[in-house]
């Protein structure tokens, strides 16, 4: 783990003292846990927007899909895909596909 040094405002201050007398940590602590969840905010917002897709940010967040969804979707993030894009990939994916075979009334 590596030490940075920064200047911290007062409100920011205030907002470490309520995290660490609620959650009963020091403040190093609280401080890395606001850190982790305003990076899992941002990160969430990149998605949101498009910038990410569900892969990288479960990279960037060390954490398996399913558990950046649910991160997500706990944020109120749902996805960032709109109808169009949907529509756009199933016919992308039934043009790709082989027409079936007619069948021959064979068993």
């Amino acid at each position: 783990m590596k030490t940075k040094s920064i200047r911290i405002t007062e409100d920011m201050m205030s907002a470490l003292e309520v995290v660490k007398k609620e959650e009963k940590i020091e403040e190093a602590t609280a401080m890395r846990k606001l850190m982790k969840m305003g990076f899992e905010v941002y990160v969430g917002n990149l998605y949101k927007l498009g910038k990410l897709s569900v892969r990288d940010a479960s990279r960037l967040l060390n954490m398996s899909q399913s558990e950046t969804i649910d991160a997500f979707l706990d944020m109120g993030i749902t996805g960032n895909l709109d109808a169009a894009d949907v529509l756009y990939s199933l016919e992308a994916f039934r043009q790709r596909r082989p027409d079936p075979q007619p069948d021959s009334g064979t068993p």
